[in-house]
This record gives C-alpha cells, sequence and structure tokens, in this order.
C-alpha cells in the first residue's frame, strides 16, 4: 500500500496554540471563502443567518432579480426552520430518555446532534440552489459544513484548510472545492492525553457530499490511532490527518488530496 504524504512538525505548538483559538476557526474558514471565491461581484448575492445553533452563509453567482433572490432567500429560511423543528424533537425525545434515569442531556450529544443536522442543512441547500435554473455557482456553508457547486467568477471556490499551529507550509494550503464538500473536524485538546502513541487532532474530508465526508471524518477521528491513517488512504474521499505524536504533531495528506490542491 502506498504511503500517505507525510510532514512533521515537532513540538507541542498545534496542541498548545489551538487551546483558546477554536470558537475562531469557523469565522477564520467563512472569511477565506468569502476573500478568495467573491473577487468578481457583479452578479453575486449573499445569504446568511443563525439556524441550527449556529450561522449560516449562502453565496450565489446567479441571473435572478431581486424578486427572485426574496424568494429564494424564502425558501432557504422555511428549510432550515424545517430542520430546527426537527431539533427541536430530537432534543426533546433525548431529553426525555435521559430524565428517565436522573440524567440531563449531556453537551456532547446535544453538539451531535447540531453537527448531524447542519451537515443535512447543507446537502439540503446546496442540491436545491444547484439545480434552481439561472444559477452558475454557490457555496453554501452552515457550522464550518462546506458544500460547493459550479465555477464562480475568478476561478473557483478556494478554501483555507489553515490550522492555528500548524507550520506556515500547511497553515496555507488551499484547495478547490467544485463539486464537492468539506467537512473538518477538530478534537479538542483538553480531551487528548499528554501521553499517548498517538491521537488525531484534526480531520478534513473532501467528499461529493457532506453526508459522505462527515462520515467518515467521524470514523476517522474515532478510528483507533493506529488505523486512521490506514483507513484514510483506502478512502475514495480525499483527507489530511493532523495527528499528535510522541514525537511532534505529523500531518499525513492521503494520495487523493492531492488532486484537490489549488495549482
Amino acid at each position: 500500500m502506498t504511503p500517505l504524504a507525510l510532514g512533521r512538525h515537532s513540538g507541542p505548538a498545534l496542541l498548545e496554540s489551538a487551546r483558546p483559538v477554536f470558537p475562531a476557526l469557523l469565522a477564520a474558514v467563512v472569511l477565506a471563502i468569502f476573500l478568495t471565491a467573491c473577487r468578481d461581484q457583479s452578479n453575486a448575492y449573499f445569504i446568511q443567518g443563525a439556524a441550527l445553533g449556529t450561522g449560516y452563509h449562502v453565496t450565489l453567482y446567479a441571473d435572478l432579480d431581486t424578486t427572485q433572490v426574496a424568494i429564494l432567500e424564502a425558501s432557504i429560511q422555511e428549510d432550515l426552520a424545517a430542520l430546527e423543528r426537527l431539533r427541536s424533537d430530537l432534543e426533546h425525545i433525548d431529553t426525555t430518555a435521559f430524565r428517565l434515569f436522573g440524567l440531563a442531556l449531556p453537551k456532547p450529544a446535544r453538539q451531535g446532534i447540531d453537527r448531524w443536522l447542519q451537515v443535512i442543512a447543507v446537502d439540503r441547500l446546496a442540491q436545491r440552489l444547484a439545480a434552481h435554473d439561472g444559477i452558475e455557482a454557490v457555496m453554501v456553508e452552515v457550522g464550518g459544513v462546506l458544500r460547493g457547486h459550479g465555477v464562480p467568477p475568478g476561478g473557483g471556490w478556494r478554501v483555507s484548510l489553515g490550522q492555528v499551529g500548524l507550520p506556515e507550509a500547511e497553515a496555507s494550503r488551499q484547495v478547490h472545492l467544485q463539486d464537492a464538500a468539506l467537512v473538518q473536524r477538530f478534537v479538542d485538546p483538553a480531551t487528548v492525553p499528554l501521553v499517548s502513541l498517538a491521537s488525531p487532532l484534526a480531520v478534513s474530508v473532501i467528499a461529493a457530499d457532506a453526508s459522505t465526508a462527515y462520515y467518515q471524518a467521524e470514523m476517522l477521528v474515532e478510528a483507533d490511532p493506529g488505523d486512521v491513517l490506514m483507513l484514510a488512504n483506502e478512502m475514495e474521499s480525499a483527507a489530511r490527518v493532523v495527528v499528535k505524536t510522541v514525537a511532534g504533531i505529523e500531518i499525513y495528506h492521503s494520495r487523493a488530496l492531492k488532486h484537490w490542491f489549488e495549482r
């Protein structure tokens, strides 16, 4: 089996510097998209708001009038409202189940529900908008989950894979997210054992849709450290895995990831 491409960053810089910055990661990703994909705004439309415990951003390049855009925005809000109702129902069911045992619904369970629904929202909105007459290109982002369709003016959706604490060459990596989705899963450094042979710190997966990317990212994060690199390289999807080892921080690229890097 061909090994993954490997880079090594000795020392605890990623582990330590990542602790206070996880809330800022989403904002950085969204900013990177807007800075690199929206240079020509002659027919660009931006729709944003809050839903599913986070923010959402939709960028469209389309031949639409203001009335059509307003109708489109209303349909987006209707889709998200339906998922909000599902979110409320699921939280109620889970809360009731835990209450039977005298327990409160743990925060990770709530976060898991939110992440799952955010993924569904990205796929649903991206598919609906990509099929809409007059839309040339669209990028949907909900809670850091991204899916792009088509090629906007300026050469495509360029998304940063940067993360605080990575060496400069790796932190400046960008991918072209054309007709694909990106899910990045970050592990809270506080939960990583100080002494361990290998522990995943972050996983990035690019797949045809957000649901697939999410499933595979979760699989890699939860995999046995000894298997995670083999699993990443065997997937058809592209993956980057950041691993904490006794020697420092190591970064692995699957074979498929090279195709997505900006040239």
